[in-house]
């Protein structure tokens, strides 16, 4: 397998750390340190299990992008671009401009690096094949 071009560490590096937000905003609402979110009720645990559940789709995504699977890829900007639309349907604040930029920036990156996933694995451009 050959190694996945800049673009593409890039982008895997952006998602994980797009994760962490995610997860981190998870546990801050699940615990009930959100100030903006009510301490009790079920939208404060839909919005916990719903942070959560996208930290890790994104933390798997991020692992299977190393793997130059097509359909990883278009999962991913599939993903991204979900979360980037959800990132401008509430209140758009600082932090929620800065996610939206980190969203599209992985989404810049995965599109620059698409030909990598578009390659068959073990074929021609840099397989295993002797020359």
């Amino acid at each position: 397998m050959t190694k996945p071009p800049l673009a593409v560490g890039l982008a895997r590096l952006l998602i994980a750390l797009n994760a962490l937000i995610w997860l981190s905003f998870g546990v801050i609402v699940a615990s009930g340190a959100h100030p903006a979110m009510p301490h009790s009720g079920v939208l404060r645990w839909i919005m916990a299990i719903g942070g959560l559940l996208a930290g890790a789709a994104l933390v798997t995504l991020a692992v299977l992008l190393g793997r130059k699977r097509r359909w990883v890829h278009r999962a991913s900007l599939a993903v991204l671009a979900v979360l980037a639309a959800l990132s401008i349907t509430d209140q758009v604040g600082l932090a929620d401009l800065a996610v939206l930029a980190l969203q599209l920036t992985a989404i810049a990156c995965l599109l620059r690096g698409r030909a990598w996933f578009m390659v068959p694995r073990g074929s021609g451009a840099g397989g295993n094949q002797p020359a």
